[in-house]
């Protein structure tokens, strides 16, 4: 099983491979979250000045049935997110966080095509399995 700091050296990979080119403004950290049926990850931040923004991976990518890339891809997405403005002390680039194809422009310039389309196709064939053998 994966574990939170497994995850951080992942995260690190991929900031530093995408996003160099972008300095946090506050404290960015990542971790597993409860398992989830829909939603793959997300980035929060408390109202609170200079408190981090914390992005949670959901719960299932924990087994290592689920294939790293998929996990690389739902926190580049994630970092997306973050670089525009969601959920982090950034300005807010944009009013709503995926309307006119945000972050599939910001992957595509990043080359995160091919991983996140990798990543749906896996999640289209294989998350019911996933969900199912992990429920019991």
């Amino acid at each position: 099983m994966r574990h939170n700091k497994w995850l951080k050296k992942i995260a690190q990979e991929i900031w530093h491979k995408y996003f160099a080119d972008i300095s946090p403004t506050n404290d960015l950290r990542v971790k597993f979250g409860k398992r989830a049926r829909w939603q793959l990850g997300c980035i929060r931040q408390s109202l609170k000045k200079g408190s981090p923004s914390i992005v949670t991976i959901n719960g299932y990518f924990k087994n290592e049935i689920v294939p790293q890339y998929v996990i690389e891809s739902i926190l580049a997405h994630e970092f997306v997110h973050y670089l525009t403005g969601f959920s982090s002390s950034r300005p807010k680039l944009f009013r709503y966080p995926h309307r006119g194809g945000i972050i599939n422009r910001e992957m595509r310039r990043r080359g995160l095509v091919e991983i996140e389309k990798k990543q749906k196709e896996w999640i289209d064939k294989n998350w019911n399995k996933v969900i199912k053998t992990q429920e019991h």
